[in-house]
């Protein structure tokens, strides 16, 4: 008998690739050690979405709006935390 394995979300948090979640859904422009694009969660026309791949975060300093790859999924796809997660985990086989 296969015991289950559940990766823990610290794990999925850490271990999914924050750039390429969030560049399928938007154009991310390079700066200095950040990315930044177009918030997608309001009426945004300043590039004010900030992306870290070094800490593997987003940050929008128009709407307040940041986290993590869970949290970003969470809210661009309207997924619960237990949805987003799972979704993180089957797209980067963890």
């Amino acid at each position: 008998m296969f015991a289950a394995y559940t990766m823990s979300p610290e794990f999925i948090q850490t271990q999914t690739d924050i750039t390429r979640i969030i560049s399928r859904h938007l154009k991310l422009e390079e700066g200095r050690r950040i990315l930044k694009g177009n918030c997608p969660f309001h009426a945004d026309h300043s590039d004010s979405l900030m992306v870290s791949p070094v800490k593997n975060i987003f940050k929008c300093f128009g709407c307040g709006k940041e986290g993590g790859p869970i949290e970003f999924v969470m809210a661009m796809e309207n997924m619960s935390y237990d949805e987003a997660v799972k979704s993180l985990a089957l797209e980067f086989g963890v």
